[in-house]
């Protein structure tokens, strides 16, 4: 994984924003993170960690504090960054939860925790993409945007989990100095985090409870199997006897020594001598009952002739009965024929007899309506002895129904005029307070133009006081803009002064190194001769005098300087003026910066910038006040004018309503006189209308009832003689005799009943002597007591052959019972039988496993699977710290595995040291302090080394490094450094963490963090 951009705000001791270029950083391979303790280098790291897996770095640290204290409730806290991966590059942003300020009301309330993550296409976006917002620009694709799914997304992308991350990429301040002196049982514990060993554990665990679970098997089936025996021994009733007892104690035995196979040939065997027995019974029941069916059918055929006898006694005494009842029959049947004769002349008389009847009813109530209207309607009674009766009485009621026909409608329009007139007259009182309504609302109407200028009034001033809004607005950006820019400049004003007092240092330098080169050059120079001469050989010419001889050549002087010296001085004085170079680029850069936030700030300071925007923004607001009254007042323009729409269209409405009505109410008064007149004609000599109609009605009614009484009559005179004149006596010599020959029901039916009756009997006579043998049958007394005795003999002897048959067939079927219950129980301990033999048989594989995994096993050396995983995991990792500690402790120290136990439990996780100056073995606890920090860092880089292998390769191009430096001397320093170095040739960025200043002089990549006089930090980067 390598880091390329990360950028903060609002995070731990950091206000502001930060933004760290690791790209740039790295580009030598090595940086340093530097800065006083407590001012938040490790913040830094913890945002790292917060950034990829939303939690810090420390073991021990809570993610509370990655909300920086000083940020405001408004603001959020973020941490975005960019990374790679081999799975491709990717931008990560995570803003933590926070309480900020609510926006409506007071008090805080609960912002929760975000987080995105976007795949970038291509590297050469990156620079484009850091200076836009998050998701903005080409390139991005999402991939998430929830906590849980982003995790899932960049453990995906990473390879590593988050305390694999941190014992890999981040070595954490103090860690590893703890894991080296740390017991055991904390080291293992350490182990099995990082490397995830957790799951070894569980599967001990499983089979812990796999082998508790077996023997629990084992114990169920070893019980169910005595259950299944005691079942056995109940269903084959084994105790009912000495040899039964006998054989029960052997299947108990059998059974509690697991001796299966015997203990199902015993049960077989049992089985076996139920099933003969049961075989033995069921023959004797058969034999029995055979038997039985011959003495019950004996019984029957004497039972039958008894009957034979008992049936000819009875038809004989049915045969004397129908004798002795014969003329009582004959007289019933001559009862009944002169009923049904008698029958139809009855209902003859009764129809004539009703006839007369309805006769005199007709007369009777002709004769009351006579007396009735005689008095009334005295000339329609006299009608009645007229010549045309009932001609004269229907022209009287045509006459009086169309009288009465015609008074209808004026019955009703008199009916009507009483509540014609009260409405009249309610609506005249409403027509006149419509009126009044109607002229107090012409006096609203003529009110409001006056209400409505002083609206418009109001408008125009409110309108002139909003003139110059979009003015200010636009001065209020630019207001914005320079206190933005006068906040940057002041912001640079502190890295100007860094910059120069760093570009003065170096000038300083570069000063100091061309003087040391020039004092070198002359040393030099005034001792070239003896330089040369020193090159001088017998023989040859002398470079400068072209002599052969060199009798007294030049000597050098004590304070002689070499080439070689002077080539390093010439070295170093470019170094130092090239850095003297950058370090003045970098101020003139800074200075740029900051003269151009000035030059956009218009030369304000912040203070006077701030209070240049509040009299503005204040401005704006009541210029917008201003404005939103003429929003309003438009509003209440526009709702005036729509209410003098509404009020006029009200006017003409009213107006017309009460013409309208007026007009009404004249045509309704007209027709109500009108119609009063024709009343008045209609009454004649009645009071009312209606009474003259009442009177026309009675005559008509009167006439009618006459008419129909008189009809009814007639009527019924004429159906009386009809009927009396169908009377046809016959046999019989009067009325009296042919309700004499009637029966009454209830004696007829009697009659009827006794002799179908005889008729059955008769029947069931002539039936019975007619069967086989009965009418020839000896049905005497000494006859039929033979047949009785012989009777109650059979009976007896088959009540006995049955009782027999009953007892031996109980027997049987408690014998195939006990077979049957035995034959069940057998297979039920069989079954048993059969579970024993497979959980034993799994039990015992199971148990050797477990034993083998939880270190309880006979063989071996009793170590736990989770145990043994961990000890050849930590022997990877000291084979792994021992190859870097032979560099940085000059071979003298080595790392070894102590097999042996520090404590009451063995683990195999003890540390020893070999001292390879004294040869002597040492305990971690005697290390000094520069031991300690040697063997530390080996161990936390050999164990990175080892979780990304185990990760499957993965690939760490950047590493943190932040452990205590300040422990060594110069010589140790410097080798860690170099090994370090090492590590960056090949491929990786190492992030060193300390404040040590020979390492700020060794590295010029630095991240600097320096606390501010309010309490926070800021961060500079140097690339």
């Amino acid at each position: 994984m390598k880091l390329h951009h990360l950028y903060l705000r609002g995070i731990g001791p950091f206000r502001g924003e930060v933004e760290i270029d690791f790209a740039a950083l790295g580009a030598s391979g090595m940086f340093l993170l530097e800065g006083p303790t407590g001012s938040g280098k490790s913040t830094i790291l913890d945002a790292l960690v917060f950034a990829l897996y939303g939690n810090v770095a420390g073991a021990g640290a809570s993610s509370d504090r990655i909300r920086s204290q000083f940020a405001p409730p408004t603001t959020a806290s973020v941490v975005d960054l960019i990374f790679e991966t081999a799975q491709g590059i990717f931008r990560v942003r995570r803003e933590p939860e926070y309480r900020r300020a609510k926006r409506r009301g007071t008090g805080t309330t609960k912002e929760q925790a975000k987080a995105v993550l976007w795949r970038i296409g291509s590297p050469d976006l990156i620079p484009a993409l850091v200076a836009d917002e998050p998701g903005d620009g080409a390139g991005l694709t999402p991939l998430a945007t929830r906590l849980d799914e982003v995790g899932r997304e960049i453990a995906r992308a990473v390879g590593l989990s988050h305390s694999q991350f941190t014992q890999t990429v981040l070595l954490p301040q103090g860690e590893f100095a703890r894991f080296l002196r740390a017991r055991t049982g904390e080291r293992q514990q350490v182990l099995q985090r990082v490397f995830g060993t957790e799951i070894y554990e569980d599967v001990e665990k499983r089979l812990e409870e796999m082998r508790r679970e077996a023997s629990a098997q084992v114990e169920r089936a070893t019980a169910e199997l005595s259950r299944a025996v005691a079942r056995f021994v109940e269903a084959t009733g084994l105790a009912a006897d000495e040899a039964g007892e006998q054989a029960r104690e052997n299947l108990e035995a059998h059974a509690a020594a697991l001796h299966l196979e015997d203990l199902g040939e015993a049960s077989s065997a049992l089985v076996d001598q139920a099933a003969e027995a049961g075989a033995a019974a069921a023959g004797r029941a058969d034999k029995l009952r055979a038997e039985a069916l011959a003495a019950r059918t004996a019984a029957d055929t004497a039972a039958a002739a008894l009957a034979r006898i008992d049936r000819r006694r009875a038809l004989d005494q049915l045969a004397a009965r129908l004798e002795k009842d014969a003329a009582q029959a004959a007289e019933a049947r001559a009862c009944l024929e002169a009923d049904r004769a008698a029958q139809p002349v009855a209902e003859a008389i009764a129809r004539r007899d009703r006839a007369r009847r309805q006769e005199a009813e007709a007369a009777a109530g002709l004769a009351a309506l006579r007396d009735q209207h005689a008095a009334d309607h005295a000339e329609l009674v006299a009608l009645l002895d007229g010549p045309a009766p009932l001609e004269e009485l229907d022209r009287r009621i045509d006459a009086a129904t169309t009288a009465a026909g015609e008074l209808t409608a004026l019955v009703a329009l008199e009916k009507e005029l009483p509540q014609r007139r009260r409405e009249l007259a309610a609506r005249s009182t409403r027509l006149e307070t419509a009126q009044a309504a109607l002229a107090a609302l012409e006096t609203s109407l003529a009110q409001r133009p006056e209400a409505r200028t002083a609206l418009l009034e109001r408008r125009d001033a409110a309108r002139t006081a909003a003139e110059g809004l979009a003015d200010a607005r636009l001065a209020l950006d630019a207001a914005t803009q320079r206190r933005d820019h006068a906040k940057r400049a002041q912001d640079l004003s502190a890295q100007v002064e860094t910059a120069r007092t760093r570009a003065r240092t170096a000038r300083r330098a570069a000063d100091e190194a061309a003087e040391t080169e020039a004092q070198l050059r002359r040393r030099r120079n005034a001792g070239l001769a003896a330089e040369l001469a020193l090159a001088l050989v017998d023989g040859d010419p002398c470079p400068v005098c072209g002599a052969q001889a060199h009798p007294h050549p030049a000597e050098p002087g004590a304070d002689h300087v070499d080439a070689e010296t002077v080539d390093a001085a010439e070295e170093a004085r470019r170094r130092a003026e090239r850095t003297a170079a950058d370090a003045k680029e970098a101020l003139a850069l800074a200075e740029s910066r900051h003269d151009d936030a000035a030059e956009r700030a218009g030369g304000l300071t912040l203070e006077a910038a701030l209070a240049a925007h509040e009299q503005l923004s204040a401005q704006l607001t009541t210029l917008q006040e201003q404005q939103a009254l003429v929003a309003e007042l438009e509003t209440e323009i526009e709702a005036h004018d729509e209410e003098d729409r509404r009020l006029a269209a009200q006017r003409e409405a009213q107006a017309l309503a009460a013409s309208t009505e007026q007009t009404s109410i004249r045509e309704a008064a007209a027709a109500l006189e009108a119609d009063a007149a024709r009343v008045d004609a209609a009454r004649e000599q009645s009071a009312t209308v209606a009474e003259r109609r009442a009177a026309h009605t009675a005559t008509a009614r009167a006439a009618r009832a006459l008419r129909d009484a008189h009809v009814a009559a007639d009527q019924a005179a004429a159906r009386a003689r009809e009927l009396a004149a169908e009377v046809r006596l016959g046999d019989f010599a009067d009325d009296a005799a042919v309700r004499s020959a009637l029966l009454a029901p209830a004696r007829r039916t009697e009659l009827e009943e006794m002799l179908q009756r005889r008729r059955t009997d008769q029947a069931r006579l002539a039936d019975g002597l007619a069967e086989d043998g009965i009418a020839e049958l000896d049905a005497g007394d000494a006859a039929r007591e033979r047949a009785q005795q012989a009777c109650t003999d059979t009976r007896a002897r088959a009540a006995a052959a049955e009782e027999a048959t009953t007892v031996a067939d109980k027997e049987a079927g408690r014998r195939e019972s006990v077979l049957a219950a035995s034959r069940l129980a057998q297979e039920r301990l069989h079954g048993a039988i059969t579970q024993v033999r497979s959980v034993s048989a799994e039990a015992t594989t199971v148990v050797r496993v477990a034993d083998l995994a939880t270190g309880r096993s006979s063989d071996g050396d009793r170590i736990q699977l989770s145990t043994y995983v961990l000890m050849r995991r930590f022997e990877d990792v000291i084979d792994a710290a021992n190859a870097r500690l032979a560099l940085f402790s000059d071979s003298d120290l080595e790392l070894l595995r102590d097999p042996g136990a520090r404590g009451a439990k063995k683990t195999g996780l003890d540390l020893l040291v070999i001292d390879r100056r004294t040869d002597q073995t040492r305990v971690p606890e005697t290390l000094s302090g520069g031991e300690t920090f040697f063997v530390s860092l080996a161990l936390a880089l050999g164990l990175a080394d080892i979780v990304t292998a185990e990760a499957g390769g993965v690939q760490m191009e950047t590493l943190f490094i932040d452990e205590g430096f300040g422990s060594l001397d110069p010589e140790s320093l410097e080798r860690v450094i170099g090994e370090i170095s090492s590590l960056a040739a090949h491929g990786r960025t190492i992030g060193l963490v300390s404040h040590v200043t020979e390492m700020k002089q060794q590295i010029p990549e630095q991240i600097r963090v320096r606390r501010r006089e309010d309490g926070s930090s800021a961060v500079t980067a140097t690339a």
